[in-house]
């Protein structure tokens, strides 16, 4: 994950006090802009004013600049640290400094951009103005700004603490082109097999323009369940057998609030689970400023550890909080389970994420959440709980169940195996 901070270093003479910070950044589609106003105040006459600042950053800027408004001055760089050498400064005369840089955006569909202000010896007037561009949208909750029109704004005083949040981007909407091979190998040729797979974009709110199955036999029979797609090979002796999926799907990241084809009564608890329900108010009652589905995916958040050693295993609730650890379907199950247990609608969902860090799309699970007569969407592992998704997110199915499925009677489970591999690309 890029980061980009940016804290000023004072002189140690401390010739001078900072009146005021403003920071205008303009989020683009393929590079940040930063324009930063500093106004310093001489606390006495100076021939030779100086003040000096470094810059850390993993990306490239094109370029750095500098100005002091109305004054003669002198700029160097030397390790990352810029020193300012400005002239003829008289005692409470204010300096108006500002520096500019560009960052270039080499995410297509989307952006985790840091948003710094410094850390100050006192108390401090800050602003920071930030713009997104058109074809993007803000998915995360920062709760230190305010939007007014189609601005993000923070207005305070910066008390010996630095600023520092993250805006989560993504495109509004994006076209994918998506492959998943679906391959089952065998010890001995075997001449039937059932391969069950979920039935793809079902009950989600994507756009499929084309969605084509094939396989690697030619005596194979494709049908469409309600359900699950069957493919049953079969009169072929072989060792392996392939069900392939392609689609070209649009998905936007407004459309979580619709899926007008689930309906909320079917997702409720059959039975009442007393625990999760007394641990549910006591969730709501501590966080009565909140949405109570908000609190509920915070706690789910916090409580569990992300551990990779799980995946593949199925728990339910109770062995989650035991163990408090998991990967994304053991919080997406707990959340599920909590929420139902207060008798709200609750759905888990199967999907693609692209995942940040490793820079790769994975196999990963959230929620739906039915509140106000619409469908909300919770991502308790990411702890992304504003309401929207991004367009990375891609919707595949409802419901625990995997990924493949199979049926034969040729021979033991244990001389089968299975590999599926997931292609998704990105169409500009």
């Amino acid at each position: 994950m890029k980061k980009l901070l940016f804290f000023l270093t004072f002189a140690v003479a401390f010739s001078y006090e900072i009146v005021s910070l403003n920071s205008h950044i303009i989020l683009g589609n393929v590079q940040k802009n930063v324009k930063n106003t500093i106004f310093l105040k001489s606390t006495y006459n100076s021939k030779q004013f100086q003040w000096n600042f470094p810059i850390v950053d993993t990306q490239q800027i094109h370029p750095l600049q500098f100005s002091v408004k109305k004054k003669f001055y002198k700029v160097y760089l030397k390790n990352n640290r810029v020193f300012f050498t400005i002239f003829d400064v008289k005692k409470n005369e204010v300096l108006e400094i500002n520096i500019s840089y560009k960052t270039l955006n080499k995410q297509k569909f989307l952006q985790i951009q840091p948003i710094a202000l410094p850390n100050l010896r006192k108390k401090v007037n800050a602003k920071v103005i930030v713009e997104v561009d058109k074809n993007w949208e803000i998915f995360s909750q920062n709760p230190l700004f305010y939007k007014k029109g189609e601005q993000y704004i923070f207005e305070g005083l910066l008390d010996k603490k630095p600023l520092m949040e993250y805006f989560w981007l993504s495109l509004k909407e994006a076209n994918w082109n998506i492959n998943i091979k679906n391959r089952i190998y065998t010890n001995q040729s075997i001449e039937s097999i059932n391969v069950l797979l979920p039935k793809y974009f079902k009950d989600g709110d994507i756009k499929v323009k084309k969605m084509e199955l094939s396989t690697n036999r030619k005596n194979t029979q494709i049908i469409q369940n309600i359900n699950n797609t069957s493919f049953l090979f079969n009169g072929e002796r072989t060792q392996g057998f392939l069900a392939e999926l392609n689609a070209r799907i649009t998905n936007s990241i407004y459309s979580a609030n619709s899926y007008k084809h689930l309906k909320p009564e079917r997702y409720l608890q059959e039975k009442e689970n007393k625990t999760l329900k007394k641990l549910a108010e006591k969730i709501i009652a501590k966080n009565p400023n909140i949405p109570f589905y908000v609190a509920i995916g915070q706690w789910v958040y916090n409580t569990l550890k992300y551990d990779e050693t799980l995946v593949s295993k199925h728990m339910n609730s109770e062995q989650i909080l035991s163990l408090k650890r998991g990967v994304c379907e053991h919080y997406a199950q707990l959340y599920n389970d909590i929420i139902q247990s207060i008798s709200v609608p609750s759905i888990f969902v199967t999907g693609v994420g692209f995942n940040p860090v490793k820079q790769k799309f994975e196999y990963h699970a959230w929620n739906l959440v039915y509140f106000q007569d619409k469908w909300i969407p919770i991502d308790s592992t990411w702890g992304i709980f504003s309401g929207k998704l991004p367009v990375s997110h891609i919707f595949f199915y409802t419901g625990y169940q995997p990924l493949m499925m199979y049926q034969t009677y040729e021979i033991p489970i244990q001389e089968i195996q299975t590999e599926i591999e997931q292609k998704i690309d990105f169409i500009p």
